[in-house]
């Protein structure tokens, strides 16, 4: 069963989905190795680094737990998109990696 935030369900236009959304489409890119280019690496990993903590600080905020708290949710959310193959087929399709890329800060 999809999760509540899942893109099979619908794409929500809120940061805190959108933004889970895109993290989730970059951890996708691990699992096709032919779909990123040599020079992506580093600004994929430089992006997952960004949105896993803008995302874990959104759940943080929003949920108003404990830090640790926090980063449990967010590797929950994350799981729960991960497992379900029509969720990765949806985000694929939804999520285009230039928009999951979006601007890498340095």
């Amino acid at each position: 069963m999809c999760p509540p935030l899942s893109c099979c369900n619908q794409r929500l236009s809120q940061p805190l989905p959108t933004q889970l959304y895109y993290l989730v489409r970059l951890l996708l890119t691990h699992d096709d190795a032919d779909e990123l280019l040599a020079n992506q690496q580093v600004p994929v990993q430089r992006r997952l680094e960004q949105l896993w903590s803008r995302v874990q600080h959104s759940v943080q905020c929003r949920c108003r737990v404990s830090a640790a708290r926090a980063i449990e949710l967010t590797e929950c959310l994350v799981a729960c998109l991960l497992r379900e193959d029509c969720c990765r087929r949806s985000l694929r399709r939804a999520v285009t990696l230039d928009e999951a890329l979006g601007p890498v800060l340095a």
